[in-house]
């Protein structure tokens, strides 16, 4: 009896969910779970990033990002102009139209290729869909 009970606690670690994150493409995880890639990209580190054109001037801060009904980015929303939260605008942009480049391994960049001016000047974005601006 001591000798099963130390047995059946390592086989139920084995069979833990994290340990069914670092399978194979030969042994996939359950239906439902995704196995994490080195090339994931992830929300928090992309809302609150500064955006910046090719003279590295600082264009525009992304906001937030908007989803299709599949889950895809069908774009990011950026904001532009203002100062301490007045006079602020928000922008959509195409996910093609932001380029991400990793810096270090713990920072990303952003880069578009247009000027402050020409993003004061988009169309601003409205909240009119059943998911609302967050406050």
């Amino acid at each position: 009896m001591k000798i099963a009970i130390p047995v059946i606690a390592a086989l139920m670690v084995a069979a833990s969910p994290a340990a069914a994150q670092v399978g194979t493409p030969a042994n996939p995880p359950p239906a439902g779970f995704v196995l994490q890639q080195p090339t994931d990209r992830f929300a928090s580190r992309i809302v609150g990033l500064n955006i910046q054109n090719a003279a590295n001037e600082t264009i525009g801060e992304i906001y937030d990002v908007v989803l299709t009904d599949a889950g895809a980015v069908r774009a990011y929303i950026v904001s532009v102009g203002g100062f301490l939260g007045m006079g602020t605008r928000y922008v959509a942009i195409a996910p093609n139209a932001i380029t991400f480049n990793r810096e270090d391994e713990r920072n990303w960049k952003a880069s578009m290729n247009t000027t402050k001016q020409q993003l004061q000047a988009a169309p601003e974005y409205k909240w009119e869909s059943q998911w609302r601006k967050r406050s």
